[in-house]
């Protein structure tokens, strides 16, 4: 699902995040992972944060289900891990820090010029967008069947 950004700048930032998105995934976890359309519940999901600032300012969130970051904490780490193990919140955070840091790599070098913060993970689904944000761009992914959700939203 894309969000309510409009015209070719959305479908630009959309693009790169596609892009940025399966590089990640190809490359530190060995899976293909495409976008799809579906919904991602709140409720007992783990979610990682990002904010830009600087030429950019905004956010970046990865959401998933205890289950698929389970499944995409053990493909990162090359380990099986138990459901409350916080190496699942350090890797959905990873992820979502490679996912951003990807996608600003993918920008013109003016709007590139913006700092990326450490990633904030929560496992109540409690992180959502402040309010000063205008524009978001939501999109859902699959890995093997696994649906996750990334978020973008700015000023």
């Amino acid at each position: 699902m894309l969000g309510n950004g409009g015209g070719s700048v959305s479908e630009e930032r959309i693009a790169r995040l596609d892009s940025a998105v399966s590089e990640v995934f190809e490359m530190m976890l060995d899976r293909s992972c495409g976008p799809v359309d579906a919904e991602i519940g709140i409720q007992e999901r783990i979610t990682a944060r990002i904010q830009f600032s600087g030429a950019i300012s905004g956010e970046c969130l990865v959401y998933a289900s205890q289950t698929v970051a389970q499944i995409a904490a053990e493909a990162l780490l090359g380990t099986v891990s138990e459901t409350c193990d916080p190496m699942v919140e350090d890797a959905v955070g990873e992820l979502c820090n490679m996912i951003a840091g990807g996608w600003k790599s993918k920008l013109e070098s003016s709007e590139a010029v913006c700092l990326i913060s450490v990633p904030a993970v929560t496992r109540d689904g409690a992180l959502e967008f402040q309010d000063e944000f205008g524009t978001s761009y939501h999109r859902c992914y699959s890995f093997q069947g696994n649906v996750f959700g990334v978020t973008l939203a700015f000023q």
